[in-house]
Formats: C-alpha cells, structure tokens, sequence
C-alpha cells in the first residue's frame, strides 16, 4: 500500500468519525457566513402576486399627473403608458432567461457579478441597497401614512408631518417585522393585498366605462394636440410611468425560494406584467373620462379627485384602497429588499453578518431590518422625491448593464444549458432604451445626473478600500 494510499484511508476514517459533530458545526458555520440556502417556499401564485403587489403601488393613483405634464397631450400620455408596459414585458422576459440560469438570489447583483465580475457588482449593491430601494421604500410608506391619516383631517387642514412620518415608520417596521418572522406570512400578505389593489383599479376602471359608454370622451377627443417633441421631457414621461411599473424585475430576487423557477418565473412574468399594463391603460382612460387634463395635472392625488367628482361614497372608500396598495408594494418591496442585501453580504460586499439566515424563522433577518433601517432614516428629511428622480436614471443604467450581461453570458457559455431563452434582439434592443433614458435625461437636466453619477462612482474608492481583498 503507498503512502497516498494509507492517508487516503486515514482521511475517509476520520471522516466517519467525525461527520456528525462536523454537520452540526457546517450548519452553524454556514449560518454565520450566509451561506445557508432559502427554502423554495414562494408558489406560482404567491410570485404573480410579489409581482402585481410591488408594480402597483402608489404610482398608478399618483403619477399620471407628472406623465401627462411630460408628454403634453392625451394620445402620448396613453402611447407612454402602453409602451411602458411593454418596456417591462420586455425586461421581465430578459430576466427570466438569467433568473433561470443564475438561480442566486440578489437580482441585478447576481446576473452583472457573473458577467462582469465583482466591482461592477459592487457597484449595483451599493446604489440599491443604500439609496435607490430605501428611498422608494420611504415614499411608499409615506403615501401610504398620508392616506391612512387623510379621512381624520379638515379638507382645509394642513396635514401634520410629524404624525404621517410616525405612521410611515410605524409602516416599515411592522411590514419589515412580519418578514423576518415568516416568509408565507409576507406571502400571504401580498396575495390578500393583490386583490385589494386590483379591486381599487377595477372600481376606477368600472367607472371609466360607464362614462365612456354614457358618451364622456369629450377628454379624448384631438388626443395629439400640444404633444411634446422635446425628447428629453419625454424621457422624464417615460421615468415617471416606469416608476409606477417599477418591480417588474422584482421576482428575480427571490428566484431561490420561488418553487420550480424554470417553470413559474415566466409564467409568472407571463401573467403579472400584462395584466398590469391593461390595469394602467384602462385607469388612465378612466380618469380622463371624468377629469379634463387641466384638473389631472391640478391634482395631487388623481384617484381620489375622481372619486370626488364621481360619489361621495367613493371618497370615502378610494383613500382606504390606496392606502391598501401602498402597505402591499411597501411588503413586496421590503421582501426583494432583504435578498439583495442577503446576496450582497454573501459576496463580502456587505458586512457578512448580513447574510445570516435566521434558523428559526428562516429568513434573511438581518438583510431585511437594514435597508428598513435607513428607509426609517430618511423619514427625517421627510423630502426625498428630488433624490430619488436623481438615482432614476441610474436604475436605468444597471438594468441596461444587466441586459449586457445577458449578452456577454450567451457569448461567454454558448454551452450553457438555458432552461428559458428569449430571442437576442429583445435584450439588444433594452439596451438601447436603457441608453435613451440614460442619455437623455442626464442632457436634459445635467445637475442632478451628475450627482447621482458621482454618489455611484464614490463606491469605486470605497470597493477598493474595504472589499478588495
């Protein structure tokens, strides 16, 4: 027997002999470290619904006001929503074929790390996780507070800030509380508040075909009058109707938990994204069939200006909707939150005991209370619009970069086996929309891009500092 031989046997004895104290220190040691795989607990349904609950949130109820002031005239308004839907079929599709390849939670982290290596992911961990998602987070919330407080106050009432911050904070920590505790609860949630949202939508939407079927299209009439040529404006039209279909992407973060993925991440895409875009096009048209657009871009809260004109019921009720929809995106968000800064942590790019998986309740605990944390934080300033249609185009340029990365993958593993494939000039394509909404906003208004620009390419120093090695 060589030498080689006897260690080889010396090395399987010892390992016998030591497998069962050694499992139960692995599985601590991997807790520790983050490496402790999620459960594929999130069904189809559950995923439709994480879908529907993050894109329609606030934005639907309160955006068509900055898109139609954008565009200029009815007919683009309406073109921009539709073209936004399909925007978003689009990239879901794209992410579906990396969802499936790099099943690792972490989204757009995930998919630009295998492609382009560890600082460009960086990169993307560091704008999402510390602004870009907090911030969306935060004004979620407070809409949802403005809501929830709005039947209590006098028409002509100033709303007291302090009290609607209190109740967004109160918001975050109960949503990001109910995730750490349970996944199937935070699931259950968002299906209950799917169906609460797309009961608002539909109420809004029976409206609007009762008044157009009365004949109330005088609004629609000479749709392209005063329309917009100024592509930049544009661009900011296509910014404000994209953030209202913002979470497309969001299934892609928790592809490790969601049951068979190569399966039900394109159904769910399939289902969510379209249903999605007929609920906007259809309440846009509903809203235009009560108010002029001199009242829509009048109105802060365009759902809610509509009930008033429609029934005194239904003002009563829309506030209550509304607020139902904000606390299931606010869920969503929280939810996909957690697992970017989870993959993130796992890598070294967050401190690593943020990817400790909780071995009782078996969730990312720590990866969800941070990104709430500062979500809370920036309740104080309490005005954070500015900032996040700073970081917007700086979205946009992550997800052109993952739309890259899909394209670089297909050249680096032609081989690789792709359990779903979309045709390559969809993501050649979203490349170029990502460019547009890059290039042209940042033309248009140069200050604000260039400090988001900056607050990304502080993190390069910042990679090379404390995750380099």
């Amino acid at each position: 027997m060589t030498v080689f031989e006897e260690k080889e046997e010396e090395q399987v004895a010892y390992d016998e002999n030591t497998s069962c104290n050694d499992e139960k220190l692995f599985s601590r040691r991997e807790n520790l470290c983050g490496r402790t795989n999620l459960q594929r607990s999130v069904t189809l349904l559950q995923g439709v619904a994480l879908m529907v609950g993050v894109m329609i949130g606030s934005g639907i109820f309160v955006t068509p006001k900055f898109v139609f002031e954008k565009s200029g005239s009815v007919g683009l308004m309406l073109i921009i929503w539709a073209a936004c839907g399909l925007i978003a079929v689009l990239g879901a599709l794209c992410y579906c074929e990396l969802g499936t390849l790099i099943q690792s939670p972490g989204g757009e982290y995930a998919y630009i790390k295998e492609a382009f290596g560890e600082m460009p992911a960086f990169l993307v961990s560091w704008g999402f996780i510390l602004i870009t998602k907090p911030a969306s987070l935060t004004i979620i919330c407070l809409t949802f507070a403005y809501y929830v407080c709005q039947p209590f106050f006098e028409d002509d009432e100033d709303e007291p800030i302090q009290i609607i911050k209190l109740v967004a904070a109160v918001c975050i920590v109960v949503i990001t509380a109910i995730n750490c505790l349970s996944v199937q609860w935070a699931a259950h949630i968002q299906v209950l508040f799917m169906a609460t949202k797309l009961v608002a939508v539909g109420i809004i939407v029976a409206v609007g075909a009762v008044r157009v079927l009365e004949g109330h299209t005088d609004h629609l009439e000479h749709p392209f009058k005063k329309t917009e040529d100024n592509l930049g404006k544009i661009a900011q039209a296509f910014y404000s109707a994209l953030w209202a279909y913002d979470g497309w992407n969001q299934l892609s973060y928790v592809t490790e938990e969601l049951e068979n993925p190569n399966q039900n991440l394109p159904k769910a895409v399939s289902i969510a994204v379209p249903l999605v875009t007929l609920c906007y096009v259809l309440t846009n048209v509903a809203y235009l069939s009560v108010l002029s657009p001199k009242e829509i871009l009048s109105s802060n809260a365009v759902a809610v200006t509509m009930a008033g004109e429609v029934s005194s019921l239904l003002v009563l009720i829309m506030p209550l909707f509304v607020a139902c929809s904000c606390y299931g995106a606010a869920n969503g968000s929280v939810f996909t939150n957690g697992r970017l800064v989870c993959a993130a942590a796992r890598e070294g790019h967050m401190p690593k005991f943020l990817a400790q998986i909780d071995p009782s309740f078996h969730t990312p605990l720590r990866a969800l209370v941070f990104p709430s944390i500062i979500a809370v934080i920036m309740l104080i300033p309490g005005n954070i619009d500015s900032v996040l249609n700073c970081f917007s185009f700086v979205s946009w340029l992550f997800y052109g970069c993952t739309m890259l990365s899909l394209v670089v993958l297909r050249w680096q593993r032609p081989n690789q086996l792709r359990p779903y494939k979309v045709w390559i000039g969809i993501p050649v394509f979203m490349i170029l929309v990502s460019l547009y909404l890059v290039i042209a906003p940042f033309l248009e208004n140069p200050r604000e891009s260039a400090l988001a620009l900056i607050f990304v390419l502080v993190g390069v120093p910042v990679y090379y500092l404390f995750c380099f090695k």
